[in-house]
Protein backbone atom coordinates (compact mmCIF):
# COMPACT_ATOMS: atom_id res chain seq x y z
CA UNK A 1 0.00 0.00 0.00
CA UNK A 2 1.48 3.38 -1.00
CA UNK A 3 1.78 6.30 1.36
CA UNK A 4 -1.03 8.00 -0.50
CA UNK A 5 -3.45 5.16 0.05
CA UNK A 6 -5.55 5.01 3.19
CA UNK A 7 -6.66 1.72 4.72
CA UNK A 8 -10.17 0.60 3.91
CA UNK A 9 -12.59 1.14 6.81
CA UNK A 10 -13.29 -2.00 8.74
CA UNK A 11 -16.77 -3.37 8.42
CA UNK A 12 -18.52 -3.57 11.76
CA UNK A 13 -21.03 -6.28 12.52
CA UNK A 14 -24.40 -5.18 13.86
CA UNK A 15 -24.91 -5.54 17.59
CA UNK A 16 -26.43 -8.92 18.46
CA UNK A 17 -30.10 -8.93 19.35
CA UNK A 18 -30.42 -9.34 23.12
CA UNK A 19 -34.05 -8.45 23.60
CA UNK A 20 -37.44 -8.60 21.91
CA UNK A 21 -40.21 -6.01 22.08
CA UNK A 22 -43.73 -7.18 21.25
CA UNK A 23 -46.86 -5.25 20.37
CA UNK A 24 -50.08 -6.60 21.94
CA UNK A 25 -53.20 -6.34 19.75
CA UNK A 26 -52.87 -8.00 16.37
CA UNK A 27 -49.57 -9.50 17.48
CA UNK A 28 -50.08 -11.57 20.63
CA UNK A 29 -53.88 -11.31 20.89
CA UNK A 30 -56.66 -10.67 18.39
CA UNK A 31 -58.12 -7.20 18.11
CA UNK A 32 -61.73 -8.09 18.84
CA UNK A 33 -63.84 -4.98 18.37
CA UNK A 34 -60.91 -2.80 19.34
CA UNK A 35 -61.55 0.56 21.03
CA UNK A 36 -64.95 0.90 19.33
CA UNK A 37 -66.56 2.28 22.48
CA UNK A 38 -64.11 5.16 22.70
CA UNK A 39 -64.24 5.92 18.98
CA UNK A 40 -68.04 5.96 18.98
CA UNK A 41 -68.22 8.21 22.03
CA UNK A 42 -65.91 10.88 20.65
CA UNK A 43 -67.05 10.70 17.00
CA UNK A 44 -69.35 13.71 17.30
CA UNK A 45 -66.90 15.99 19.07
CA UNK A 46 -65.27 19.01 17.40
CA UNK A 47 -61.99 17.99 15.79
CA UNK A 48 -59.79 19.71 18.38
CA UNK A 49 -61.66 18.04 21.23
CA UNK A 50 -61.69 14.66 19.48
CA UNK A 51 -57.89 14.82 19.13
CA UNK A 52 -57.54 15.75 22.80
CA UNK A 53 -59.82 12.86 23.80
CA UNK A 54 -57.88 10.37 21.69
CA UNK A 55 -54.59 11.59 23.17
CA UNK A 56 -55.98 11.28 26.69
CA UNK A 57 -57.37 7.81 25.94
CA UNK A 58 -53.92 6.54 24.95
CA UNK A 59 -51.58 8.52 27.20
CA UNK A 60 -53.42 9.03 30.50
CA UNK A 61 -54.20 6.37 33.14
CA UNK A 62 -57.97 6.96 32.97
CA UNK A 63 -59.22 3.84 34.77
CA UNK A 64 -62.43 3.16 32.90
CA UNK A 65 -65.22 4.31 30.63
CA UNK A 66 -67.06 6.00 33.49
CA UNK A 67 -64.28 8.51 34.04
CA UNK A 68 -63.65 8.95 30.32
CA UNK A 69 -67.35 9.52 29.62
CA UNK A 70 -67.62 12.11 32.39
CA UNK A 71 -64.72 14.02 30.87
CA UNK A 72 -65.41 13.72 27.15
CA UNK A 73 -69.13 13.02 26.74
CA UNK A 74 -70.52 15.10 23.86
CA UNK A 75 -73.42 16.07 26.16
CA UNK A 76 -76.01 15.84 23.41
CA UNK A 77 -79.08 13.73 22.77
CA UNK A 78 -77.05 11.33 20.65
CA UNK A 79 -75.03 10.39 23.74
CA UNK A 80 -76.35 6.95 24.68
CA UNK A 81 -75.12 7.10 28.24
CA UNK A 82 -72.16 5.66 30.07
CA UNK A 83 -73.68 2.19 30.51
CA UNK A 84 -73.96 1.76 26.75
CA UNK A 85 -70.31 2.63 26.15
CA UNK A 86 -69.13 0.58 29.12
CA UNK A 87 -71.04 -2.36 27.63
CA UNK A 88 -69.20 -1.89 24.34
CA UNK A 89 -65.88 -2.05 26.18
CA UNK A 90 -66.86 -5.32 27.85
CA UNK A 91 -68.25 -6.93 24.70
CA UNK A 92 -65.16 -5.89 22.77
CA UNK A 93 -62.83 -7.40 25.36
CA UNK A 94 -64.89 -10.60 25.38
CA UNK A 95 -64.04 -11.05 21.69
CA UNK A 96 -60.27 -10.88 22.25
CA UNK A 97 -58.46 -14.20 21.95
CA UNK A 98 -54.87 -15.31 22.41
CA UNK A 99 -53.03 -16.43 19.30
CA UNK A 100 -51.89 -20.03 19.65
CA UNK A 101 -48.25 -19.24 18.95
CA UNK A 102 -47.94 -16.37 21.44
CA UNK A 103 -47.12 -18.15 24.70
CA UNK A 104 -44.81 -20.75 23.08
CA UNK A 105 -42.90 -17.94 21.36
CA UNK A 106 -42.46 -15.99 24.58
CA UNK A 107 -41.40 -19.10 26.48
CA UNK A 108 -38.83 -19.98 23.83
CA UNK A 109 -37.44 -16.44 23.80
CA UNK A 110 -36.96 -16.52 27.56
CA UNK A 111 -35.25 -19.92 27.35
CA UNK A 112 -32.77 -18.32 24.96
CA UNK A 113 -31.85 -15.69 27.52
CA UNK A 114 -33.51 -12.81 25.69
CA UNK A 115 -35.02 -9.92 27.63
CA UNK A 116 -38.64 -9.20 26.75
CA UNK A 117 -40.81 -6.09 26.73
CA UNK A 118 -44.45 -5.59 25.87
CA UNK A 119 -45.05 -2.21 24.21
CA UNK A 120 -48.63 -1.24 23.43
CA UNK A 121 -50.75 1.80 22.68
CA UNK A 122 -53.97 1.30 24.62
CA UNK A 123 -56.57 2.76 26.92
CA UNK A 124 -56.39 1.41 30.45
CA UNK A 125 -59.31 -1.09 30.24
CA UNK A 126 -57.72 -2.79 27.24
CA UNK A 127 -54.73 -3.91 29.30
CA UNK A 128 -56.89 -6.63 30.84
CA UNK A 129 -55.92 -9.43 28.40
CA UNK A 130 -52.27 -9.06 29.42
CA UNK A 131 -53.18 -10.55 32.80
CA UNK A 132 -56.15 -12.71 31.83
CA UNK A 133 -54.09 -14.66 29.31
CA UNK A 134 -51.02 -14.97 31.53
CA UNK A 135 -48.84 -12.80 29.30
CA UNK A 136 -47.46 -10.53 32.01
CA UNK A 137 -45.39 -13.28 33.63
CA UNK A 138 -43.35 -13.70 30.44
CA UNK A 139 -42.16 -10.11 30.26
CA UNK A 140 -39.39 -8.25 32.05
CA UNK A 141 -41.04 -4.93 31.26
CA UNK A 142 -44.58 -3.76 30.44
CA UNK A 143 -44.66 -0.41 28.64
CA UNK A 144 -48.25 0.77 28.16
CA UNK A 145 -48.93 4.15 26.60
CA UNK A 146 -51.64 4.96 29.15
CA UNK A 147 -49.12 4.50 31.97
CA UNK A 148 -46.05 6.25 30.54
CA UNK A 149 -47.71 9.26 28.91
CA UNK A 150 -46.32 8.56 25.44
CA UNK A 151 -47.48 6.52 22.48
CA UNK A 152 -45.96 4.82 19.49
CA UNK A 153 -44.52 5.84 17.07
CA UNK A 154 -42.83 8.52 19.21
CA UNK A 155 -39.10 8.05 19.74
CA UNK A 156 -39.67 8.77 23.42
CA UNK A 157 -41.62 5.61 24.17
CA UNK A 158 -39.00 3.52 22.39
CA UNK A 159 -36.22 5.22 24.37
CA UNK A 160 -38.19 4.52 27.55
CA UNK A 161 -38.46 0.84 26.60
CA UNK A 162 -34.72 0.57 25.88
CA UNK A 163 -33.89 2.16 29.23
CA UNK A 164 -36.32 -0.09 31.09
CA UNK A 165 -34.70 -3.19 29.56
CA UNK A 166 -31.18 -1.85 30.08
CA UNK A 167 -30.30 -2.43 26.43
CA UNK A 168 -29.24 -0.23 23.52
CA UNK A 169 -31.73 0.34 20.72
CA UNK A 170 -29.69 -1.69 18.23
CA UNK A 171 -29.79 -4.68 20.58
CA UNK A 172 -33.59 -4.82 20.40
CA UNK A 173 -35.99 -6.27 17.84
CA UNK A 174 -39.57 -4.95 17.69
CA UNK A 175 -42.32 -7.24 16.41
CA UNK A 176 -45.73 -5.79 15.59
CA UNK A 177 -48.55 -5.63 13.07
CA UNK A 178 -48.68 -1.88 12.43
CA UNK A 179 -46.21 -0.47 9.91
CA UNK A 180 -46.34 3.13 11.15
CA UNK A 181 -46.19 2.46 14.88
CA UNK A 182 -44.35 -0.84 15.24
CA UNK A 183 -41.99 -0.88 12.26
CA UNK A 184 -41.20 2.60 11.00
CA UNK A 185 -41.37 4.13 14.47
CA UNK A 186 -39.08 1.48 15.90
CA UNK A 187 -36.56 1.79 13.09
CA UNK A 188 -36.45 5.57 13.40
CA UNK A 189 -35.64 5.06 17.08
CA UNK A 190 -32.74 2.74 16.17
CA UNK A 191 -34.33 -0.65 16.86
CA UNK A 192 -34.56 -3.54 14.46
CA UNK A 193 -38.19 -4.21 13.49
CA UNK A 194 -40.24 -6.93 11.80
CA UNK A 195 -43.73 -6.48 10.40
CA UNK A 196 -46.10 -9.26 11.45
CA UNK A 197 -49.02 -9.60 9.03
CA UNK A 198 -51.21 -12.46 10.25
CA UNK A 199 -54.02 -11.79 7.81
CA UNK A 200 -52.50 -10.70 4.51
CA UNK A 201 -49.16 -12.46 4.61
CA UNK A 202 -47.38 -9.40 3.23
CA UNK A 203 -45.13 -8.69 6.18
CA UNK A 204 -41.75 -10.02 7.26
CA UNK A 205 -43.65 -12.69 9.20
CA UNK A 206 -47.03 -14.32 8.73
CA UNK A 207 -47.02 -15.83 12.24
CA UNK A 208 -44.76 -15.83 15.27
CA UNK A 209 -43.80 -19.43 14.58
CA UNK A 210 -41.28 -18.24 12.01
CA UNK A 211 -39.66 -15.61 14.22
CA UNK A 212 -36.61 -17.61 15.24
CA UNK A 213 -35.83 -18.55 11.64
CA UNK A 214 -35.36 -14.91 10.70
CA UNK A 215 -31.69 -14.02 10.05
CA UNK A 216 -31.66 -11.59 12.97
CA UNK A 217 -32.40 -14.44 15.41
CA UNK A 218 -31.34 -17.61 13.64
CA UNK A 219 -27.92 -17.59 15.28
CA UNK A 220 -29.49 -17.45 18.73
CA UNK A 221 -31.81 -20.40 18.22
CA UNK A 222 -29.19 -22.85 19.47
CA UNK A 223 -28.46 -20.98 22.68
CA UNK A 224 -29.07 -23.29 25.64
CA UNK A 225 -31.92 -22.47 27.97
CA UNK A 226 -30.79 -20.02 30.60
CA UNK A 227 -27.61 -18.99 28.77
CA UNK A 228 -27.14 -15.41 27.71
CA UNK A 229 -26.77 -14.85 23.96
CA UNK A 230 -23.23 -13.93 22.93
Amino acid sequence: MSADESPSPKKTSPAPVRGLVFDLYGTLVTRGAGPRAYRELIAGLPVWRMLAARRAMLTEPIPGMGEFHARFSPRRRADRGVDYYAGLVESGLAEVALYEDSLPTLARARSMGLRLALLSNLAKPYARPIHEFGLAAHFDVLVLSCDVGMAKPSAGIYAHTCAALGLAADQLLMIGDTLRDDVRGARRAGLHALHLDREGGRGDLGALEGLFEHPLLRGLARVEAGAAPR
